[in-house]
């Protein structure tokens, strides 16, 4: 019999997140963790008794409805299961992985942030992480509204790789708008998740998730994080893992970025372009990393990238289980590029000067966009040049 159903009991047995490195240091192996009925010298306080439920049959189970699925399970026994994950004191027991991607072949950089995403965190974390898939590092995120959904998309774009990390299972029903994102990042990489495939995800359950998306990349990069952020969460367990950990700056005086302000102030690396990460990571990858691919790519088509990106803010509701949209400030029917301009106001006033950075458009395009949006009273007009929203 495949040790698999071993892993996948021990995994039952003490739910997701355990520290079960001790146990296998102990008894040295997963069959002889079975195998045992007296726990009494380990470090478990709760557990114990569920342990002496040597019953196979919910593991065998769930063996066949991922095989009926085309799901691959990976066990620590397995050479293509993450080496980033070895090391962890709390490694998974099992993951379930629907796509197909090397876990061990190239590096990875995770990108995370605000649900509650701004146009600048979008723009940011798209380009961001269409710079890294081009430059040759998978991009990692957790498959959330906002930042998440901007990074994945990001690195579909570019044709690279990248891994979703799902806080319920592969069949768990999670955030229903993002199935089409869901099946184009099958296609270029892996949607994976620590949970069983019929897993409800639940408050615990997302930063459980959080874990794996720090250890699995070299450095995570948070994108838009408050200070009460989830994002910051990823950051303190990529430190535990010794990884490295970046943020994308933002106004001092946005709340919605503050999160993200302070973990620079206290010493993450300052991110004001790829190269600013991908340049720690050249030595150790000479044959994957292009950083000359990284920073020459122009996205010049606005339109394509956020056409299918939520245009509104994503409010989370009871720690993200519950989504809906807030349609404050949200006028209909602009076109694209109006629309990007609209959007780029949405922090506050800018010089006409910021908005054609933050759009990527030349004043000439700019410029009608802002009349447009004044004709019908929604942006006014400010002294030297610069806009608000009304």
């Amino acid at each position: 019999m495949s040790n698999t159903v071993y892993w996948l009991w021990l995994q039952e047995k003490l739910g997701a997140g355990a520290a079960v490195a001790k146990l296998l240091e102990q008894y040295g192996d997963i069959r002889s963790i079975y195998a045992s009925t007296d726990y009494t010298g380990t470090y478990l306080r709760a557990g114990k008794q569920k342990l002496l439920d040597k019953s196979l049959e919910k593991s065998e189970q769930i063996c066949a409805y991922c095989a009926q699925k085309g799901y691959t399970i990976l066990t620590p026994e397995h050479a293509r299961y993450p080496n980033a994950f070895r090391a962890m004191p709390d490694f998974p027991c099992a993951l379930y992985v629907q796509g197909d991607i090397d876990f061990n072949a190239q590096p990875f950089i995770s990108i995370v942030g605000a649900r509650k995403a701004t146009y600048y965190g979008l723009n940011v974390a798209t380009r961001l992480a269409y710079s890294l898939a081009a430059g040759g590092a998978a991009v990692v995120s957790g498959g959330a509204l906002g930042i998440d959904s901007a990074a994945h998309k990001g690195a579909v774009l570019a044709g690279g790789k990248t891994v979703m990390v799902l806080g319920c299972g592969l069949d768990g029903g999670y955030i229903k708008e993002n199935d089409a994102l869901r099946a184009a990042v099958v296609k270029s990489g892996a949607v994976v998740s620590e949970f069983a495939p019929q897993f409800k995800a639940n408050r615990l359950s997302f930063p459980i998730r959080n874990r794996l998306i720090a250890a699995l990349g070299l450095g995570t990069v948070v994108v838009q994080a408050s200070t009460k952020s989830g994002s910051l969460i990823t950051a303190d367990f990529a430190r535990q893992y010794g990884r490295d950990v970046f943020g994308v700056p933002g106004g001092i005086y946005n709340k919605d970025f503050q999160g993200v302000n302070e973990l620079i102030r206290d010493g993450a690396g300052i991110v004001t372009g790829v190269a600013d990460i991908l340049d720690n990571y050249k030595q150790l990858y000479p044959a994957q990393i292009d950083i000359q691919k990284a920073t020459a790519f122009d996205i010049r088509d606005n339109e394509e990238i956020y056409r299918d990106l939520p245009k509104t803010k994503i409010e989370a509701v009871d720690e993200e289980i519950e989504l809906k949209l807030d349609e404050k400030k949200h006028i209909k029917g602009l076109a694209p590029k109006t629309r990007l301009v609209y959007d780029s106001l949405e922090t506050g006033p800018k010089h006409i000067n910021e908005i054609c950075a933050l759009t990527s458009l030349p004043q000439a395009e700019v410029m009608p966009q802002l009349t447009s949006l004044e004709l019908i009273d929604a942006v006014i007009a400010l002294e030297g040049r610069r806009y608000r929203q009304s």
